[in-house]
This record gives C-alpha cells, sequence and structure tokens, in this order.
C-alpha cells in the first residue's frame, strides 16, 4: 500500500482511499479512522460526557437501563445495548450475554468454564463471562476458530 499525504492551504481537510478492491487493509484502516472519528454520548451526575467507542471497556444492560464502564467510571448511555452494538460492532463491540457487550479491544485474557463458558478478563483486571450462546462468536472474532 502506498502512502502520500499532500498538505497545504485547504479549506479542510479531506482524507481519500483509492484502492484497486476493498480488502482486509482497506477495511482496517477505514475501521481506524471510523473509530478516531466516532463518539459516543453518555450521562453521570447530570453532566453529558462525550466518549470515543475505545474509551468504552464494555456495556452492560440493569434494569432496562444501559451503562458504559471505562478504565475508571461508569456512565449512563441514552442508547440500547442492540444500537449499541449495531452503531460500534466494527469497531470491536460484540455481544457476550443477553444484557452484555465487550470491546474486543479491552480483552486481556479468556479462561474456559464449565457448561463451555467463556471467562473475559478485561486488561483493567475486571471479568465478565461469556455465555455459552455467545461463545462461538466470541471465538470468531478473536480468530480462534480454525
Amino acid at each position: 500500500m502506498k502512502i502520500r499525504v499532500e498538505h497545504g492551504a485547504y479549506e479542510e481537510n479531506e482524507l481519500v482511499l483509492h484502492c484497486k478492491e476493498l480488502d482486509d487493509e482497506c477495511l482496517s484502516v477505514l475501521a481506524l479512522l471510523r473509530e478516531r472519528s466516532a463518539k459516543l454520548v453518555a450521562f453521570k451526575d447530570g453532566e453529558t460526557h462525550v466518549l470515543r467507542p475505545d474509551d468504552v471497556c464494555y456495556a452492560e444492560s440493569v434494569d432496562g437501563k444501559t451503562f458504559l464502564y471505562t478504565a475508571d467510571t461508569v456512565l449512563e448511555s441514552g442508547q440500547s445495548l442492540a444500537a449499541l452494538q449495531e452503531k460500534y460492532e466494527g469497531l470491536g463491540f460484540i455481544r457476550i450475554g443477553k444484557s452484555q457487550l465487550v470491546n474486543l479491544y479491552h480483552v486481556g485474557s479468556l479462561k474456559s468454564l464449565p457448561n463451555s463458558r467463556i471467562e473475559i478478563t478485561l486488561k483493567n483486571g475486571e471479568r465478565l463471562v461469556a455465555s455459552r450462546h455467545y461463545v462461538q462468536n466470541l471465538k470468531e472474532k478473536l480468530g480462534l476458530l480454525e
């Protein structure tokens, strides 16, 4: 892949990706660009916070409310888990249970549990459990299946 950067007195920044075919390399570049420009709005203590999706370690639905967990705080989202999954799946958000999503970029390690479940230890030390219904997809996304 050739990379060319031009700078000058342009009205605004613009990125153009010329590709012979939309292969994995181009898709990775696009995902990185989307990740850096995507924003999530969340709430805590009457304040509105704007986050990048990669700041979120995982999301959980409790009593009809959706919470976003970062490395150091918990915020409430106005979006459902399904909406978060749909919007940010390309940025690493996948379902691991009926009421949880995890950001794959925050996964540190995995451990098999009884009943085909997997314990996920995040890089910050927090632990989650992927239910057996979602384990196959988790393994696929992490490239653990042959």
